[in-house]
């Protein structure tokens, strides 16, 4: 339990928020909570607000969700109707906080920081924070096996399995396959990564090009499963069309992602592009991520005692 007196207010977001409002008020912080439609019956002991106002006004830090705005313009209020959710622009927020009001939020646009600075208005990016980054490489690995699990007709178990990539993300995933009995093969451009792969035993690949073809072109032997987490697309028109047909791709790549889907579906080769598993697949281990490095933040700029 936390001794001070603050309010935070929680604005928009998806199930990781709700878990975020029912921790911070368990820790004994005021917490004012709009814009999670149904999801607000079960915040605990966070109050709902029927104005978003209401939630802002004297608050140390406005909460808001991963990502801030899905559109660049609006508060990111998924689980609200569309009427409700349009109701709060992300500059409408910055004309009504006061400049002693700290904005916390992940992956905000570079325009609405901006603004902000312009007007005097701490903004703090938590999706930034390394250490959320390499807890969240968890949920998002077990997201990604879950996918297999449910897609492959095979068990992972004796599956041929190649991991793209070898960082965060990568590193979790090869053991958590490893664990499962999947053979694995690390593929990864850095040779210091491919030493590491080394070291927990697994085939490795160097990712390069050879007499101008990808070595990525040997995975058309025979891989039940690659999981992709490079965001470049190394899976083109050069690569795809020697691919297995029945090799399942797990693209857990962000934005433009790794795979070019127009051509895998000319070749008949399944995609699937996972983007922010941990909100999907376990949204309170990722609010606790989450609601960690706001705990970090606040105690950083002094809002907590």
């Amino acid at each position: 339990m936390y001794d001070n007196n603050i309010k935070l207010a929680i604005l928009g977001g998806d199930l990781r928020q709700l878990a975020i409002a029912r921790r911070l008020a368990v820790l004994g912080f005021e917490t004012a909570v709009w814009g999670l439609g149904a999801g607000e019956e079960e915040m605990g002991e966070a109050v709902r607000c029927d104005a978003w106002e209401d939630a802002v006004k004297g608050s140390r830090a406005v909460i808001l969700p991963l990502p801030a705005s899905a559109d660049g313009v609006r508060v990111n209020c998924p689980m609200m109707n569309s009427d409700s959710a349009d109701q709060l622009k992300m500059l409408k927020l910055l004309d009504f906080v006061d400049p002693c009001t700290l904005m916390i939020g992940g992956r905000f646009t570079p325009s609405f920081k901006s603004t902000a600075q312009e007007r005097g208005i701490k903004v703090i990016d938590y999706f930034a924070s390394e250490e959320l980054q390499i807890k969240n490489a968890v949920p998002t690995a077990e997201g990604a096996v879950a996918i297999a699990m449910n897609e492959l007709p095979i068990t992972l178990h004796g599956a041929r399995a190649a991991v793209i990539g070898y960082g965060r993300v990568g590193r979790t995933l090869a053991d958590m396959l490893g664990a499962l009995g999947a053979r694995v093969t690390v593929a990864a451009r850095k040779s210091v990564d491919l030493a590491w792969a080394r070291t927990r035993s697994y085939e490795t690949m160097k990712i390069e090009i050879r007499d101008g073809e990808s070595s990525l072109l040997s995975l058309g032997q025979g891989y039940d499963v690659i999981f992709n987490t490079v965001p470049y697309w190394l899976f083109d028109g050069n690569v795809l069309p020697r691919l297995c047909k029945n090799t399942l791709i797990i693209d857990l790549a962000s934005a433009p992602g790794g795979v070019d889907t127009r051509v895998a579906g000319e070749c008949g080769i399944r995609v699937i592009w996972a983007l922010s598993l941990p909100g999907k697949c376990s949204p309170f281990t990722a609010g606790d991520i989450i609601c960690d490095s706001i705990l970090d933040i606040l105690t950083r700029e002094g809002g907590l005692q």
